[in-house]
C-alpha cells in the first residue's frame, strides 16, 4: 500500500525518498516485546476494521450503516449464507472474506428460542455444520434448511435427530453446551466485547519474544539511543563487512589499520 511506502521510506530517510531497509518490515512492525518497534501494518489494520463491520452486522448494532446492509445487500439472508457476487463493493467482498476469520474467534452461547441458523452460523466450535458435516445431513434429519438451533431444543435439553448417523459426534458434544435463556455472541471468550486491539492480535504475524526487549525500552528510555540500541542488537548497523557484501567498498579493513 503507498501508505505503508511512505511510511518504511521515512524511517530508513527521513523523508518519502526510498531508502535500503535494513530491518524487515514485518521485524518492525511486531511489538516491541517481540523485537519490533511496535508499528502497525496498514493491511492489518484495514482488516481489524472490516472485522468490526462483521461483528456490527452479527451483534445487530444500531447504526443506519448495519441497517444499510441489511435491507440493500443482505436481503433477508444471513451473512453467513451470503455469497460473494460480482455487483458487490471490492469492501463488501473484502468483508465477507473475513468471515471466517470472524469466526474462529467467536464464542456463541444459545438460548431456548434460539434464531441461530443451525447449519450455516458457526455456533458450534466456530464452524457451520454444514461445512464440517455436508449438505447430505440436511436431508437426513428430516430438518429443513432454514432450520434455527432452537428446533433441536426441547425443554431446555438438546433434541437432535438420533437417527442421523452423521450427527452422532454432534450429539455427544453438544452435552456439554448449557442452554442459556436468549442467544449471545461475544470474542475469545464469554461475555467478552469485540475491540479493534483483540482483533488485530488475532491477525497479526506474531514472533517469539525477545530477551533484550527490557534493555532498550524502558521508563525514562531516550527515543534516538533506544533505536540506535534496537538496531544493535537487529545487526543492522550498516558495518564494514557489510558495505563491502553489498559492493559498496573494496576492503572491510579498519582505516587506521587495526584490523
Amino acid at each position: 500500500m503507498e501508505c505503508e511506502k511512505i511510511m518504511r521510506a521515512f524511517l530508513w530517510s527521513g523523508s518519502v525518498d526510498k531508502r535500503m531497509a535494513k530491518v524487515s518490515w514485518a521485524r518492525v512492525c511486531a511489538p516491541k516485546d517481540e523485537g519490533g518497534l511496535g508499528l502497525r501494518r496498514v493491511v492489518d489494520c484495514n482488516k481489524a476494521a472490516m472485522m468490526r463491520m462483521v461483528w456490527d452486522i452479527l451483534t445487530d448494532r444500531s447504526s443506519l450503516w448495519v441497517r444499510w446492509c441489511k435491507v440493500e445487500i443482505l436481503k433477508g439472508c444471513t451473512l453467513w449464507r451470503m455469497e460473494p457476487k460480482q455487483a458487490h463493493s471490492v469492501t463488501w467482498k473484502n468483508i465477507l472474506s473475513l468471515r471466517a476469520q470472524v469466526a474462529a474467534n467467536l464464542v456463541y452461547s444459545v438460548g431456548i428460542n434460539s434464531s441461530c441458523s443451525l447449519w450455516h452460523d458457526p455456533w458450534f466450535q466456530n464452524c457451520p455444520l454444514i461445512s464440517r458435516l455436508g449438505i447430505r445431513v440436511i436431508y437426513d434429519s428430516g430438518l429443513s434448511r432454514d432450520a434455527t438451533v432452537s428446533e433441536v431444543i426441547l425443554d431446555s435439553a438438546w433434541n437432535w435427530p438420533v437417527h442421523v448417523e452423521q450427527l452422532r459426534e454432534i450429539i455427544i458434544a453438544c452435552a456439554d453446551i448449557p442452554i442459556g435463556q436468549h442467544d449471545s455472541i461475544s470474542w475469545h471468550s464469554r461475555g467478552r466485547p469485540f475491540s479493534l486491539k483483540s482483533a488485530w492480535e488475532s491477525i497479526r504475524a506474531s514472533h517469539s519474544g525477545v530477551p533484550w526487549a527490557k534493555i532498550v525500552w524502558f521508563k525514562g528510555a531516550i527515543p534516538r539511543h533506544a533505536f540506535c540500541l534496537w538496531f544493535s542488537f537487529h545487526k543492522a548497523h550498516l558495518t564494514k563487512d557489510k558495505l563491502q557484501n553489498i559492493g559498496l567498498i573494496q576492503c572491510s579493513l579498519c582505516s587506521f589499520g587495526c584490523g
